[in-house]
């Protein structure tokens, strides 16, 4: 099982949506994806709605010391789901020790799936630390702005201290997604022009762009993706769009490989 964490350290950004589209995409390729909500505001578990009052495995237990029998929120033979629930808010109050136990929790499950997605919350913290301390991967998606890249600025120093602080020296950041980007806009386009040539993030930026359509907002609130139930001109732009980045995503990973740790 791979591990992929979708991080920013600002909201707002579009992480849970496109987490939720790479699992999509990912479950049509034949892969058994498992998601692990880390964020407690769980946009990503109600994308992926259960069977209420089912016991199960939430996201909080996987910083427990304690061993558990329980399991995922098992939604199809392709799909499961570790639930955000409000015991997450406890665990930015916990000393770094605990950045290790989410990493080692989930390595039980290492052979029952094939990709793990986390969607982390926005800030800097416990979980979001010990979200890239458990991935083998990271992806920064990102809005064009001053304050955005302020915030990719602080998550690339993160990610930083994980690998030399002997959190996880494997982690490699597979680049920073360009979304809600407005194609009509000169001023954004401008910004995303000047954002590919800086010297800080050039190379990182991927070529994929995700552009601001309503056809996204629709499909969210109906939980769908976004390349089904196409319908005009902007859905069939969105559709290409959406499917051309989590297939870039999944590529990266699947080509990347593994390292193991040095």
């Amino acid at each position: 099982m791979k591990i992929l964490s979708f991080a920013n350290q600002k909201g707002g950004v579009g992480k849970s949506t496109l987490t939720a589209h790479v699992a999509y995409a990912a479950q049509e390729l034949g892969l058994r994806v498992l998601l692990v909500d880390m964020d407690n505001q769980g946009s990503l578990s109600l994308t992926f709605p259960g069977e209420e009052g089912k016991e199960m495995l939430m996201a909080s237990t996987l910083y427990s010391t304690e061993r558990t029998d329980a399991e995922p929120d098992h939604l199809s033979d392709k799909l499961s789901i570790i639930r955000a629930d409000m015991g997450l808010l406890a665990i930015d109050k916990a000393e770094n020790k605990v950045i290790r136990l989410p990493g080692t929790a989930l390595s039980r499950f290492h052979d029952r799936f094939d990709l793990c997605l986390i969607d982390t919350p926005p800030l800097l913290g416990i979980r979001l630390m010990a979200s890239l301390a458990a991935s083998d991967f990271v992806v920064t998606p990102v809005s064009v702005g001053l304050y955005e890249l302020a915030g990719v600025a602080n998550l690339l120093q993160t990610i930083h201290v994980i690998r030399t602080q002997g959190f996880n020296r494997r982690l490699r950041h597979i680049g920073i997604l360009p979304m809600k980007i407005n194609m009509r806009s000169k001023q954004g386009l401008a910004a995303l022009n000047d954002l590919r040539q800086q010297p800080t993030y050039g190379d990182l930026i991927m070529p994929e762009t995700l552009s601001e359509r309503e056809p996204v907002r629709q499909a969210v609130a109906e939980r769908r993706p976004v390349w089904t139930k196409i319908s005009g001109e902007g859905h069939v732009k969105a559709a290409g769009e959406w499917r051309a980045a989590c297939n870039a995503i999944l590529k990266r990973v699947n080509h990347a490989g593994v390292r193991e740790p040095a």
